[in-house]
């Protein structure tokens, strides 16, 4: 039997993955994102580390700025990929492209998608209140 979720049980249950998903993303940011940034290109990762643990990452503004350090890494992650021509031996008009990661780039990576799930937990919970915010304001009207 499927139990269905109230809007406040659901809301909950998403704040608690954001919560999770934070620590993943701020942990992240300390021993990875951060290290492997010079200096003079560490401001925004801070500023975002700075919105983790002031625990005020549950705003659209924190939302715009990690939305924003999300397209840094990945124009940093598009600078340390190869592409490369793959030719197929049996075929000579046939082959593929691959894409090779270098250190660094493999390592953003891979936090960068912790990074994106956090975004997409944070716009859910978001857009779930102010739904919701909206629904009572229909009803009260």
């Amino acid at each position: 039997m499927i139990e269905e979720l109230s809007h406040r049980e659901f809301v909950l249950a998403l704040t608690a993955d954001a919560v999770i998903q934070a620590r993943i993303v701020r942990d992240q940011l300390f021993d990875i994102v951060i290290p492997e940034l010079a200096p003079h290109r560490r401001s925004l990762a801070v500023t975002v580390r700075r919105g983790l643990t002031a625990s005020t990452f549950l705003s659209e503004d924190f939302l715009d700025e990690l939305g924003a350090l999300i397209e840094f890494l990945r124009i940093e992650i598009e600078k340390g990929i190869e592409t490369i021509w793959v030719p197929d031996e049996y075929n000579v008009h046939g082959g593929h492209e691959q894409r090779i990661f270098d250190a660094h780039a493999r390592t953003l990576a891979v936090a960068v998608g912790h990074f994106i799930d956090l975004f997409e937990i944070i716009a859910e919970l978001i857009d779930s209140v102010e739904a919701e915010r909206l629904i009572e304001d229909l009803s009260g009207a």
